[in-house]
């Protein structure tokens, strides 16, 4: 123990000592291993002599592919052209067209997605009857109702990008094509026979949509 004594208390000592100065109180003193917490790195948007251009961001390598390219489509990326509006809903309602072909992938997709994402207020023949209303919710109309049977998928699309009425928007959940393919199977239900076709618009609103 005597030994150890005298090992750790000349190192107390001197390291009391070396802490103490009359200097400027503001500056550190000595400093043990300063890399630890004064990075020697530049930041990234400051001068950088070990290239060219000086920049310390730089450009990705050539060939990289941006986060999120293998899950979102060119479709996905492109901006919504119509404004949150009366007329917006219903312009959408005669020009925007479903994209996507109506095969069996998309379709199985777009029910698995209707599964996931709507069943709980619309039901799962779209009647209205989810989980949500059965627990006394707002019932949403059923979507072979005389009110959304001839609903134009422009006008669901539209519904989906920013909300109506009760619905709040879901561009923020799903992808555009995710949405698209929902509204390709909802147009299974919009029907008795269980057909794809969508109708002409018989349903053109006239009062204000509720955003």
């Amino acid at each position: 123990m005597k030994k150890i004594l005298n090992y750790i208390l000349p190192v107390a000592i001197l390291a009391s000592v070396s802490s103490c100065s009359n200097e400027d109180p503001k500056k550190p003193g000595f400093e043990y291993m300063p890399d630890m917490y004064r990075s020697p790195s530049y930041e990234t948007y400051t001068s950088n002599p070990n290239f060219p251009d000086s920049m310390t961001a730089r450009q990705p390598v050539k060939g990289t592919i941006a986060r999120g390219d293998a899950i979102y489509t060119d479709l996905d990326r492109m901006p919504y052209p119509y404004p949150e509006t009366p007329e917006g809903y219903e312009q959408a309602g005669v020009e925007l067209k479903n994209p996507l072909g109506k095969t069996e992938l998309n379709m199985a997709e777009g029910k698995r997605l209707y599964q996931n994402y709507c069943i709980i207020c619309h039901g799962e023949k779209g009647m209205g009857d989810g989980p949500v209303v059965l627990r006394n919710g707002p019932k949403p109309p059923a979507y072979n109702s005389d009110l959304l049977k001839n609903l134009p998928e422009g006008k669901m699309f539209h519904t989906t990008q920013f909300g109506k009425n009760m619905m709040g928007s879901h561009s923020s959940q799903l992808t555009a094509s995710q949405r698209w393919k929902i509204i390709m199977y909802v147009q299974t239900l919009q029907l008795p026979d269980g057909t794809a076709a969508v109708p002409a618009d018989s349903t053109k609103s006239t009062a204000p949509a509720k955003m």
